[in-house]
């Protein structure tokens, strides 16, 4: 797994200094790249990083809530847990692109509110589809126990769907927070509440190639930094716990 990363990066390089020396005038090179930082200043580098993990974050969690008091209520009710299977249809129908812009007319450019909405959105699905087929393959696998305790349904969800379906919760909370990350950026792009997603078009609509390539690799690095080094560590930890 090292290795790979290891080749990827090697191509990546390859590949950067190839096509910087083919189309000098639209690719800047990998120095050049690097000195944007220190010439946008750190301090509105460190701002942008944190403020679009803030939006990232909040984000998933307000999907991650949503999914929870979604999954307890489609124990209180069958039609309930109908209508949740329909509405995570509609969810992952509706383009992030409408939700960037229905958001940003209600709160305005400026709120930060419309970029957490819009990675909530873009995450609720991927953990709603994970938290109902695994509490629902939990329940079958249970039944006979279930059936002999008779627990009350909150109980059943605190003791056995909770617990139970941990693994494929952070399973599919690593996938959903991969993709808040990517998401945030668009919702930012449309907006001027800050982060990485401004700065990148910011940088385009000013015709500073060293940015957009600064702030496109700066997102990169985050978002495998966060994958491997938390997530992916976390998801193992569960699943030597788990079993």
């Amino acid at each position: 797994m090292r290795r790979g990363w290891l080749y990827l990066l090697i191509f990546a390089v390859a590949s950067w200094v190839a096509l910087a020396r083919l189309y000098p005038t639209l690719i800047p090179g990998i120095g050049e790249t690097l000195r944007f930082y220190s010439e946008a200043g750190w301090g509105l580098v460190l701002n942008s990083t944190i403020l679009t993990l803030y939006h990232s974050l909040a984000g998933f969690l307000v999907a991650f809530l949503l999914v929870g008091a979604s999954i307890l209520l489609a124990l209180y009710s069958a039609e309930f847990k109908d209508f949740l299977s329909s509405l995570n249809v509609f969810v992952q129908s509706v383009s992030v692109l409408v939700w960037t812009i229905v958001f940003i007319m209600i709160f305005g450019v400026t709120s930060s509110i419309a970029p957490i909405l819009v990675t909530a959105m873009a995450s609720f699905p991927a953990m709603l589809s994970a938290g109902i087929s695994s509490s629902e393959k939990l329940l079958e696998r249970y039944r006979p126990l279930i059936a002999l305790l008779r627990p009350s349904r909150l109980q059943l969800y605190v003791h056995f769907i909770v617990p139970g379906t941990l693994p494929e919760m952070v399973s599919a909370s690593r996938v959903a927070l991969g993709i808040a990350l990517r998401i945030s950026v668009v919702a930012e792009a449309f907006g001027s509440a800050g982060g990485i997603g401004y700065q990148l078009v910011y940088s385009y609509d000013l015709g500073v190639k060293a940015g957009v390539f600064a702030w496109a690799l700066l997102l990169i690095v985050l978002m495998i930094t966060l994958d491997q080094l938390v997530l992916g560590r976390l998801e193992e930890w569960v699943r030597r716990w788990y079993w």
